[in-house]
């Protein structure tokens, strides 16, 4: 079995917290908030991301054919929420990614309270994204919410 605290420092350096916003036509926002938990690997290093996967019991793992690497990904909100957060507020995260796990956190919040479907809990959700670094690669820019 993979260590737990080998698997908080390997997120630290080679995993992600997203929250992805896309166009949608809800009845009061107009977008869709999606969380997702991800670690990419070389083709040659992939055998990590089986062994993540087992210690979590959840996700996904495909190969990106763009760049020969395969992503580990959870996106159910109930795993993310009852695996992937308990894990790292049991075991922390030593760099900046601690940040972008608190926002995280934060989100999966206000998407279990059904609070992102609103106009309040959707500006939340982009004021607590806007606290991160600036240099994140966005489709949409949070300044034009």
């Amino acid at each position: 079995m993979i260590d737990s605290n080998y698997i908080t420092g390997f997120v630290d350096g080679e995993g992600s917290f997203s929250i992805t916003i896309s166009p949608r036509q809800f009845e009061k926002v107009k977008w869709e908030v999606r969380p997702s938990f991800s670690i990419s690997q070389n083709k040659e290093s992939r055998g990590v991301l089986f062994q993540i996967k087992d210690y979590f019991k959840c996700g996904i793992i495909r190969p990106n054919r763009k760049d020969n690497t395969y992503k580990y990904e959870v996106r159910s909100l109930e795993d993310l929420d009852m695996k992937i957060i308990p894990h790292f507020q049991r075991y922390p995260l030593k760099t900046e990614k601690r940040k972008d796990f608190e926002v995280f956190v934060e989100t999966i919040k206000i998407i279990k309270q059904d609070k992102h479907l609103t106009e309040e809990g959707f500006q939340q959700i982009i004021e607590n994204l806007k606290t991160l670094p600036k240099n994140r690669k966005r489709k949409y820019k949070l300044e034009n919410f």
